[in-house]
């Protein structure tokens, strides 16, 4: 067989071997073409310009821009337009494209500061008390409201971050002006309601919190008497003095019928009696008793004995009232509540009016 020319392809066609040399040279072409761009994007001028020209394309802009017709030898090359040099001047999406560089990360561009916050206001409540029942709640010498129960709410609006003000009402007055929106809860001993014990907060449409204090009785003796047991057997023939009409006085007569009852017209009277040595054993509200019992007046007595928490007779205790359709306010006095009590601070709060803690 005949042997075809070397510059015959590979397809044994005349064409094939002109083709592959004409590739060859595009290839160069395009590299030589790169590398020039890769200079010109680094502000290096072209090596096959003259130095006139090389200048002016280094500070030319380097946005590509059409084509312009070559000219003449003897026209002089208009002075180029002064541009920012190329890193002070970013480079377009376009420019990028053209040269085939890589965009920025958006990932490591430096993050725009956040603006701050602004804290919401806290919330404000008025919060109506009576002012004329120590030592839970009264005036002072100043005249502002005072006591356990004025201090307690001030420690309660902290704890759920409340700005609370106060305001008094008369005691007939507390539940009318809450319901007229005077006020958006009453913390002023209000007891609550039970079978055989009416209270202000009976009324429809009126929601309670948990219990701040306790209003269990108590017996009261003289601090060099013999403790007696609470049997109703160890008081048989002892002389108790009550307040007259009192559930105390009423509640004395169910439990301990043999004992002997001492009645006076008023608690500081019985309460007299029990020190002067007239009655064995003084039988009141176990709160009223802690605040005598830790005053000069009472120094000479201690309570004895366990609490009678019958709420039957002494109730359940004092609430924070509020309107219907406050349950969220209410679960968060009752929440905060809680942890003054775990904490310590409504022991804390109790012993600066009580000689001990009333809850």
């Amino acid at each position: 067989m005949k042997r075809l020319p070397a510059w015959y392809g590979t397809g044994g066609t005349k064409q094939a071997g002109p083709m592959r040399f004409l590739l060859y040279v595009n290839l160069i072409a395009i590299v030589l073409l790169a590398g020039a761009l890769a200079r010109l994007y680094e502000g290096e001028p072209l090596p096959w310009l003259e130095q006139g020209e090389r200048g002016a394309i280094a500070e030319a802009p380097v946005a590509p821009v059409p084509a312009e017709p070559d000219l003449p030898e003897t026209e002089a090359v208009a002075d180029p337009v002064e541009m920012p040099s190329a890193p002070s001047a970013p480079l377009t999406i376009e420019q990028m494209m053209a040269l085939q560089l890589p965009f920025p990360n958006p990932a490591r561009l430096p993050a725009e500061p956040e603006a701050p916050v602004e804290p919401e206001p806290p919330r404000e409540i008025v919060i109506l008390t009576e002012g004329a029942y120590p030592p839970f709640n009264y005036r002072d010498s100043s005249g502002a409201l005072s006591g356990f129960d004025v201090e307690l709410a001030r420690a309660l609006c902290e704890k759920i971050e409340l700005h609370c003000t106060f305001a008094a009402r008369s005691w007939d007055r507390l539940v009318p002006a809450l319901r007229e929106g005077e006020g958006d809860a009453v913390i002023a001993s209000m007891l609550i309601p039970s079978a055989g014990r009416e209270s202000p907060a009976s009324s429809q449409g009126l929601i309670l919190s948990d219990r701040y204090y306790s209003t269990p009785g108590h017996f009261a003796a003289r601090r060099n008497a013999v403790p007696l047991g609470a049997k109703p057997s160890a008081l048989a023939g002892r002389s108790i003095a009550v307040q007259a009409g009192s559930i105390h006085q009423a509640y004395v007569s169910m439990r301990f019928p043999d004992a002997k009852l001492e009645t006076f017209p008023s608690l500081e009277a019985a309460q007299q009696a029990l020190a002067e040595g007239k009655a064995h054993l003084l039988f009141a509200d176990r709160n009223m008793l802690l605040r005598w019992s830790a005053s000069s007046e009472g120094a000479c007595c201690r309570l004895v004995g366990p609490a009678y928490g019958d709420a039957a007779h002494f109730g359940k205790g004092a609430a924070i009232v509020l309107r219907k359709g406050d349950e969220k306010l209410r679960d968060d006095f009752n929440g905060a509540l809680a942890a003054l009590v775990a904490d310590g601070t409504y022991a804390r709060i109790s012993s600066g009016y009580f000689s001990g803690s009333i809850y």
